[in-house]
Formats: structure tokens, sequence, C-alpha cells
């Protein structure tokens, strides 16, 4: 009895099925006079690949808000890095110098709907990033005694606040 084995490089990672490992199990098993086949589904393996984006994210608190409003799951902080499963896809988001922006790495199985899931965060984050920066605006104002006299909203959503001195 003869056995090929195959190297694959690093990057690809493969979801290997119970069959597969007891198909395995049972090869270690078999004497040299015995032949035993192993069928393996091409639908049991799924391979895996690797997409990195540089961001305009810098604050974590409000990238996780968003990841959670999204319907992100598996939210995970750890050391500032932050990562969870979006979609059909594996976020990593990371920082290679604490005062740059997010870096994310993305491990996806279809690439079909990446961009518009980095696209969708973006948007989405730019929304949070604002209300909160709002609304420090509005408590910093109300503490110096200060109030909003007009407040005006744009088309692209720009926020224009008027705030009487006197």
């Amino acid at each position: 009895m003869s056995t090929t084995v195959q190297a694959l490089p690093a990057l690809l990672l493969f979801a290997i099925s119970e069959e597969i490992i007891k198909g395995i199990a049972d090869l270690k098993n078999t004497t040299s006079t015995e032949a035993k086949d192993i069928q393996i589904d091409c639908e049991d393996i799924e391979e895996f690949m690797n997409k990195e984006f540089d961001t305009t994210i810098v604050d974590s608190e409000t990238l996780i808000k968003t990841l959670d409003e999204h319907g992100a799951t598996n939210i995970i902080e750890s050391n500032g890095d932050i990562s969870c499963e979006c979609e059909s896809f594996h976020l990593d988001f990371y920082k290679n110098n604490s005062n740059e922006p997010y870096q994310v790495r993305i491990t996806y199985a279809q690439e079909d709907g990446i961009q518009e899931l980095m696209t969708n965060l973006a948007s989405e984050y730019t929304t949070n990033a604002q209300e909160i920066s709002y609304n420090k605006i509005k408590e910093r104002l109300e503490a110096q005694n200060l109030y909003i006299e007009e407040e005006e909203i744009y088309e692209d959503n720009t926020i224009v606040l008027t705030v009487n001195l006197e």
C-alpha cells in the first residue's frame, strides 16, 4: 500500500469534516495487504482566503458599537485588537501603531460582498462617530451654560450648530 502526502501553502485553511478525520484514522489502521477507499466529498472542503484593508477607524468603542449594530457576532476585544464574525466573513481589526487607524484583515470563503461590507461599516462608523461627537459637544456646551440656538442638518449629514454666546 502506498500513501501520497501533498504539502499545501500555510495560508490556505481547510475545514475538515469528521468523516475525513475518521477516514484518515482508518487508513492508519490498515495493513499493507488491505486496501481501503477514502472518499472525500468536495463539499466537505472549504478554502479560505484573506484580504487586508486600511480604514479610517480610530476609536475602538465606536467600532464595537458599529459592529454590534451591524449584526456582528462573537465580538472579542483583546489588547486593542477586535475580532468578530460579520455576515459570511471573519474580521480582525488591528493597529500597527496606537496613533494610527485600524487595519482590517477579512477571512472569507467567497469574495462576494466584501466591498459592500466595508462600505457599509465605514458609513455606519462615520454616523456613530458623528453622533458621539455631537453628544459630547452638547454636554460641553451645557456644562458652560451655553445652549444651541439653531441646529441645521444638510443633505450630506453635516450638522451646523449655532450657539448663543450672550
